[in-house]
């Protein structure tokens, strides 16, 4: 009777264990099968770009999630940009990566104005454009326009978290970022934000 109490002792430990390891195994597979199904949206989802006011673009767009590893090897270049910086990849919380365009209208005016060189003053035509969203200026010599151009462009980032289900029950729905620049010059073409497991 002793022996068949230890053999069933033995067998529901040893059954429960298996039970624990299967439950824990479920649990791993539902997260894993949810963040593919988060990062699948994510990528097949179209960015929604919106004007806040005259001189205020936003875009929409779902965030990724990675692990360290697949970061290493679908972002890899950003990855050594990282490192470089200092970085260690294992203490990376998350990584954003933003692709910005700018188209500027330039209507300048010509004028004329004397430059000295080496105490030989010349007659030059200057070109000076100076708007809050553009800084323009140069010179036309030997019919050649040298300058420099500014444009001074911020860009705000704002992550949020989407839940579905309610109350104890919530779990994440999608990681959402929108990003708004304060030039109306600048189109923003491509946004990233990576959460990183």
């Amino acid at each position: 009777m002793n022996r068949l109490n230890k053999t069933l002792l033995i067998t529901v430990l040893l059954l429960g264990g298996i039970l624990w390891l299967q439950h824990r195994r479920t649990i791993r597979l539902t997260e894993e099968r949810d963040r593919f199904r988060m990062n699948n949206t994510a990528l097949l989802s179209d960015v929604k770009r919106m004007r806040i006011d005259s001189a205020t673009m936003a875009v929409d767009a779902k965030a990724l999630k990675l692990t360290i590893d697949e970061y290493k090897e679908f972002r890899a270049e950003d990855a050594e940009t990282i490192r470089r910086l200092g970085v260690k990849i294992r203490n990376l919380e998350a990584a954003a990566r933003h692709e910005v365009e700018v188209k500027a209208p330039i209507d300048a005016a010509i004028r004329d104005t004397l430059i000295v060189r080496d105490t030989i003053p010349l007659l030059r035509q200057k070109v000076e454009m100076v708007t809050p969203h553009i800084h323009f200026s140069g010179l036309i010599e030997e019919n050649r326009l040298k300058g420099d151009i500014k444009i001074p462009v911020t860009l705000n980032q704002a992550v949020w978290v989407e839940y579905k289900g309610w109350w104890f029950w919530k779990r994440v729905k999608a990681i959402r970022q929108a990003i708004s620049s304060n030039n109306p010059h600048v189109e923003i073409r491509y946004s990233e934000y990576i959460r990183i497991r």
